[in-house]
């Protein structure tokens, strides 16, 4: 049971370790605007599909340009995870949440 445990863990933090994939700011900006909008109006409202195709606008994506770039992140894991730690970041500094930052440990001689 421990085995499987560390075994968990070890590829968990494989899976979020910098992995040098940068994600594209604007796909993340109107990624967190349209989630935004969906929660906002609703995912069907005439609303929604009014500020769905503004954001696509304001970032120069069609619809088929915006769903293929997602598709792209959605197929390469270290990207998705990247893609995914940028958007929740985005989210938290709207929401006023500071980024966490780690500390160094000091060497003690």
């Amino acid at each position: 049971m421990r085995f499987a445990f560390l075994c968990v863990v070890a590829l968990a933090f494989c899976a979020c370790s910098e992995s040098g994939t940068k994600p594209d700011e604007r796909l993340v900006a109107a990624f967190v605007e349209m989630r935004v909008a969906e929660q906002n109006f609703g995912g069907e409202s005439p609303s929604a599909r009014l500020i769905r195709q503004d954001v696509l606008k304001k970032y120069g994506y069609t619809r088929e340009e915006f769903i293929k770039a997602c598709d792209k992140v959605l197929d390469d894991e270290r990207g998705w995870v990247a893609f995914q730690t940028a958007v929740s970041e985005r989210i938290d500094s709207l929401l006023g949440i500071p980024k966490v930052v780690p500390q160094q440990k000091k060497d003690k001689k």
